[in-house]
């Protein structure tokens, strides 16, 4: 889920840099004192433009303001989140002491009597030990990329924020992006170099810092890969081998003095012991540096590097001189307009203070509404209980029965999570999917996939149809209703699972917040 929310954050502004601008043309001897509403594309610039005004004669003053409606998400959503991809690896179970855990075959007493299951078992330890020792260099190297990374997307949100501050000035914004690409350099650098004092430099380290550590987790992940293969194959002879070395050593434990066969047992276990688990221990990392892989392969699919370009770029004086533009990015971008004369001015037009409302349409968007379900479907959709009856002439068998089911639906409370193309208007149209609780003789959660239609703007209720996927608490798979089972085994209850079943949803839901 995670990566999906990501996804769909950054495709509005991987568009940005496509777009042609949006330019919403007002004469100021026209200029009405209403709202001005227009729609534009999301993601697009616009760029507001006020002529035949005098400006020697007047002050002109247009801030922006950008705004996301409903985006804050109910606490029960959480269990749909996804967890953040981080590349939490196991460490190598290797001692600190270097090759200390190894055995040392000077020291073994009895090696001459079982030398020719020694020797094969020293080159497997030695190979399988070595690709081992590469296997977690090349890990180190992969996790610190990847983490390196990972940084970047927060530095690269830093960026956006920085970017996208409608009520800040130059300096301030410029402030803002020397002390966030400052840290950012300082935190991941490759060597022992400072971050840069001017805004050029800096970018040139960012950018020297993403190539390397993109050329290194590429480079890493191959390594890896092969590693693990060639791993995997070297386990299996050095098993055959240790089995045959230790099989041997207790050959001769009955000849040989007990303290020099306990003495040989405890190095070659140790070392045997050590060895497998580094193995096992590496394959526990396949999960975690699959997810690494996954970062990486987002990274480069997304064009990240980019992305962070473009928006320190973007962050310049030029964008900063005049409030006329602005991205359509959010739902609604409103440009508050106030034209007054200035104090030595000779005109007697008192000027104008308006709004000029942008309602977006196209780009997805993700949010949230709670509110009222009904939960409904067939039989086997709600809970069921059974009863035995007696079998009349025959007082030792009794038949299995279902009691009658009065439930047609479930009421509950739940959240919905709403992904949609904005239409711009105040109908709109979103798949759903969430959860709700229901009470009753049991507390259970139902999960929820629909469709739903929204009516409103600012505040919207919304109504949703669609799937129910619970628990419902039915009759044991070792038993069929109108089953006759001996009565001195089954006791007077009928032994009851609970199965997963589909079943549909009505819910009424409200964006509570902006």
């Amino acid at each position: 889920m995670k990566r999906l929310l990501s996804l769909l954050l950054l495709l509005p502004v991987a568009d940005l840099y496509a777009q042609s601008p949006d330019t919403i043309l007002i004469n100021y001897q026209d200029l009405p004192k209403s709202k001005i509403k227009r729609r534009v594309s999301h993601g697009n610039m616009v760029v507001l433009e006020i002529i035949n005004i005098n400006k020697s004669r007047y002050n002109i003053q247009v801030n922006n303001t950008s705004t996301n409606f409903f985006l804050q998400q109910p606490e029960i959503l959480s269990k749909l989140d996804g967890s953040s991809l981080e590349l939490n690896t196991s460490e190598d179970p290797k001692p600190p002491a270097g090759p200390a855990f190894s055995f040392n075959d000077g020291a073994l007493k009895l090696k001459a009597l079982w030398q020719a299951e020694l020797t094969p078992f020293k080159a497997s330890y030695k190979k399988l030990n070595d690709k081992l020792d590469n296997y977690w260099e090349s890990l180190k190297k992969f996790k610190k990329a990847v983490e390196v990374l990972q940084h970047s997307l927060y530095y690269k949100n830093e960026l956006i924020a920085i970017k996208d501050a409608c009520d800040g000035t130059y300096p301030q914004a410029e402030k803002n992006l020397l002390a966030a690409t400052t840290t950012f350099v300082n935190n991941n650098k490759i060597g022992e170099e400072t971050a840069a004092a001017s805004k050029e430099l800096l970018l040139a380290q960012v950018t020297n810092i993403l190539d390397h550590y993109t050329q290194v987790a590429t480079t890493e992940k191959a390594t890896l890969e092969q590693l693990v293969k060639e791993i995997n194959e070297a386990a299996k002879p050095f098993k055959e081998d240790a089995d045959k070395l230790m099989a041997k050593l207790l050959t001769v434990k009955k000849t040989a003095k007990a303290d020099d066969f306990t003495n040989d047992n405890l190095i070659l276990d140790k070392a045997i012991r050590v060895t497998n688990e580094r193995v096992e221990t590496m394959q526990s990392n396949e999960e975690a540096v699959k997810k690494g892989i996954e970062i990486i392969d987002s990274y480069k699919l997304l064009d990240q590097k980019n992305l962070i370009v473009n928006s320190y770029k973007v962050i310049n004086p030029v964008n900063y001189t005049i409030r006329q533009a602005a991205i359509a990015d959010k739902d609604e971008l409103k440009f508050d307009i106030k034209i007054e004369p200035k104090d030595n001015t000779i005109c007697a037009d008192p000027g104008i203070q308006t709004h000029v409302i942008v309602r977006t349409y196209g780009g997805f968007k993700l949010d949230f509404s709670t509110g009222f379900f009904l939960n409904f479907g067939n039989n086997n959709f709600f809970d069921q209980s059974y009863r035995l009856d007696s079998i009349s002439g025959d007082p030792d068998n009794v038949k299995i029965e279902k009691n009658d089911n009065r439930n047609k639906v479930v009421p509950a409370l739940g959240a919905l999570m709403h992904v949609y193309y904005r239409t711009g208007w105040d109908f709109q149209p979103a798949l759903a999917v969430g959860v709700s609780l229901s009470t009753g003789s049991t507390t259970k959660f139902n999960y929820h996939l629909g469709v739903s239609a929204a009516i409103g703007r600012e505040q919207r209720f919304i109504a949703s149809f669609g799937w129910t996927l619970t628990q419902a608490t039915l009759l044991s798979s070792k038993y069929q209703e109108g089953q006759i089972v001996p009565k001195a085994t089954m006791g007077t209850t009928v032994e009851t699972e609970s199965f997963y079943k589909w079943g549909n949803f009505l819910a009424i839901t409200y964006n509570l917040t902006r």
